[in-house]
């Protein structure tokens, strides 16, 4: 029974540890158009999500969260606009956290919580 319990607690472990790429400004910067998206792929990883766009093209995307502590500031949004496995295109947004859910709303994550 014990052997269970510790083989469940090491695959929720390691289910937990693995994410998606992580891409910095500095690596989206670097990021050129017209090259191909596998060069990104290589150093980056593989993105959050992949969207299918108009023509026949793919938008990948990577998100980038800044957080200060157990509380999420910002994401950026990281969007590379590929095509035939050439980057044609790139864009980044940023969404904040409502200040709403930053005031009022309990971090089930912070460290004081059971």
């Amino acid at each position: 029974m014990k052997n269970r319990i510790f083989l469940l607690s090491l695959i929720l472990l390691v289910g937990c540890a693995s994410h998606s790429a992580l891409m910095s400004k500095a690596d989206f910067d670097d990021v050129q158009v017209g090259t191909n998206v596998s060069s990104v792929t290589e150093k980056i990883g593989q993105p959050y999500a992949i969207h299918n766009g108009s023509g026949g093209s793919k938008e990948y995307e990577y998100v980038e969260r800044i957080t200060t502590g157990n509380t999420l500031i910002y994401e950026n949004h990281y969007f590379i606009t590929v095509k035939d496995g050439m980057i044609t295109g790139k864009s980044v947004s940023q969404e904040q956290v409502k200040a709403f859910d930053l005031i009022y709303q309990d971090d089930p994550n912070h460290n004081q919580y059971p």
